[in-house]
């Protein structure tokens, strides 16, 4: 098992670098909180409780709420991964688990967002962080992270934290300007269909572009509804 797991360690390493990941600050520690947040909690029930309709019990869970949690969730298990406190993973199994805390951004509670589906997503969380910290234990700390970001190798380079994240917003704000003739020009009819900016977006566009770029859950469930799947939010095209 060790040959085996050295050997992934050599892969996961070139992979992400192939991302970018080591080529900007904290770029590692973002990847793992990625992974860690994709394993634990995205890749879990908590997708099936997404995906149902809601009930007189349980609220809806559109992508504007996702959008917040996911990435309030990562901003955490980044923060978690900083810190040098034994049991550190346990911490976060608590605050992903917090039925009663309002999540941010969002209106409502896991007990609101997930009923009939907490006793699947305990399970599933308790489960994934249970795994992580046995292998935090066996890993030198550097290697950890390379583990924990190993979910996401190939996907999410463009999310929040990520090496591309920055510049997707930067090409947002210019999309938001009228400044990307040819975006507009591709998908102008599109955007017209899913309808104008939120009010306190284009209220002051630099100061939600910050927001955006550093706490998007602070802009709130409704606006970033508007920016899930919306290719206003998607990197610039890299000319041939």
């Amino acid at each position: 098992m060790k040959a085996e797991l050295e050997e992934a360690m050599v892969w996961g390493r070139q992979k992400l670098g192939e991302m970018g990941v080591f080529a900007v600050d904290d770029g590692l520690r973002w990847a793992a909180a990625h992974g860690l947040v994709l394993s634990v909690w995205r890749n879990g029930p908590v997708e099936d409780a997404h995906a149902a309709r809601p009930t007189s019990r349980r609220k809806d869970m559109p992508d504007g709420v996702m959008f917040a949690r996911n990435t309030w969730l990562t901003r955490q298990a980044f923060d978690v991964l900083g810190s040098t406190r034994q049991y550190r993973l346990y911490g976060l199994e608590r605050l992903i688990l917090d039925r009663d805390t309002e999540w941010p951004g969002c209106g409502g509670t896991l007990t609101d967002f997930g009923w009939g589906y907490l006793g699947e997503i305990q399970k599933h969380v308790k489960k994934r962080i249970d795994q992580f910290a046995y292998f935090e234990e066996m890993l030198e700390p550097e290697d950890f992270l390379v583990f924990a970001a190993a979910p996401q190798i190939g996907t999410h380079i463009d999310h929040y934290g990520m090496p591309q994240w920055p510049t997707c917003v930067e090409a947002a704000l210019r999309r938001l300007r009228g400044e990307d003739e040819e975006f507009l020009h591709k998908w102008g009819d599109l955007m017209e269909r899913i309808g104008p900016a939120p009010d306190r977006v284009t209220a002051d566009i630099n100061t939600a572009g910050q927001l955006l770029l550093e706490s998007p859950w602070e802009l709130g469930a409704d606006v970033l509804e508007w920016f899930a799947w919306n290719p206003v939010l998607s990197k610039p095209d890299i000319p041939s």
